[in-house]
């Protein structure tokens, strides 16, 4: 299967982040931060370096994640320079970059407020994905905590109320995890047909009650039960790494070596 990893999960400098993964056999990479800024919040100057880099390198860049609609649904200026200015700027800089995916939020809101502001995330989304099927950019929607679509379950009726329109998921287990629900099978099983992207961390319940972030394959998870789902159903695009604790060097790598494992156990080679 076609592993990637976030470069800013081993360094925020993209020339370190591309030496380490290509030492430890990947060669393409998710773009979220770069010199400690977001994309697409690079200067020009910035990303013909990037560009420079990834050639130098022979890195391949997979998948942009700018942020998009990481505002709250009632922040209506929010919303629109989202939608108006930064989901635009990040799709010419995908395409300029060569990348074909885009990952979006999908606005916070208050538990109590979803039913009433759900339309705002509806209206918003699908404009967004309006817009990138114009641009031939796959939008990928990723679930997140504290977001309308945080579960899978959430994040698939959300998809759903889209009639149609062009927006794929960006599944993350983990964080479906930490939004209370049981990521594989339960909220694998509501969004497998909309699965066009893949983030995966690790978690692992303390004795303290409190929830910790781990290596790929050392928490609660069941990850190998998700990749072989994942294999099963013919998913075709990326598994990304995104290490989410520290030091974020020696845990990408553990976390590679996680996955390393369950991709061996189930005879899949790691592309």
């Amino acid at each position: 299967m076609k592993v990637s990893v976030l470069s800013d999960e081993i360094s925020h400098d993209p020339e370190t982040a591309f030496e380490l993964g290509l030492e430890w056999g990947i060669r393409r990479f998710e773009v979220r931060s770069l010199w400690r800024r977001r994309v697409p919040d690079i200067t020009a100057e910035e990303e013909q370096q990037l560009k420079g880099l990834a050639e130098r390198y022979g890195a391949d860049l997979v998948a942009l994640s700018p942020g998009v609609f990481k505002v709250a649904a009632n922040d209506k200026e929010g919303v629109r320079q989202h939608l108006e200015e930064r989901l635009p700027r990040s799709i010419d800089l995908a395409k300029r970059l060569g990348i074909g995916v885009v990952i979006v939020f999908s606005l916070s809101c208050d538990p109590s407020e979803r039913a009433r502001l759900s339309p705002l995330a509806v209206e918003a989304l699908g404009s967004a994905a309006d817009l990138a099927e114009r641009e031939g950019i796959t939008l990928v929607l990723e679930n997140e905590g504290g977001y309308f679509a945080d579960t899978g379950e959430n994040t698939a009726e959300l998809v759903q109320e889209l009639g149609g329109r062009s927006l794929g998921v960006n599944w993350d287990p983990c964080n479906a995890f930490y939004a209370g629900e049981t990521p594989y099978p339960t909220g694998y099983n509501w969004v497998k047909r909309f699965v066009k992207h893949v983030h995966l961390k690790d978690a692992r319940a303390e004795e303290t009650g409190a929830t910790k972030i781990v290596a790929i394959g050392s928490g609660d998870l069941n990850l190998q039960g998700q990749v072989e789902a994942l294999k099963r159903d013919g998913y075709a695009g990326f598994l990304t790494i995104e290490t989410h604790f520290t030091p974020r060097v020696r845990g990408t790598r553990e976390s590679l070596q996680g996955l390393r494992g369950i991709l061996s156990r189930i005879g899949e080679p790691l592309e």
